[in-house]
């Protein structure tokens, strides 16, 4: 999270206004799989997508995330993002890190917009 008191996510706070964070997935693009339950990288892809939301909870000028949820399976995996510890430790901010870069490599035609959106 930015350290400084200049920028998008500091006037945010200081005019305590709400802001989203629209896909937190890129687009299953995060995932190994395809996000669907039941798909052999399900176990793996729950705890990306629980990393990637926990990591959006931990800035306090988001309002919250908006993951592209579309089974029963992922509202209950976002439920268990929100009860687990906030901040990410080192791993679990590498294997973010190791993920977002694979997702930003991979994203697919229709979700390269995303990229002008990578940083705020």
């Amino acid at each position: 999270l930015p350290e400084d008191e200049t920028g998008f996510f500091a006037a945010v706070k200081k005019c305590n206004c709400g802001f989203f964070g629209i896909k937190p997935f890129a687009g299953t693009s995060l995932f190994k799989g395809d996000s669907s339950p039941g798909n052999p990288h399900e176990a793996e892809d729950n705890r990306l997508a629980r990393l990637a939301i926990r990591y959006i909870l931990c800035n306090p000028a988001i309002t919250a995330p908006i993951p592209g949820m579309a089974h029963v399976a992922h509202v209950d995996n976002a439920a268990l993002a929100v009860v687990e510890r906030r901040e990410l430790d080192t791993d679990e901010r590498a294997r973010l890190d190791e993920a977002m870069d694979r997702a930003w490599a991979n994203l697919p035609y229709n979700y390269q917009w995303l990229k002008d959106w990578e940083y705020v």
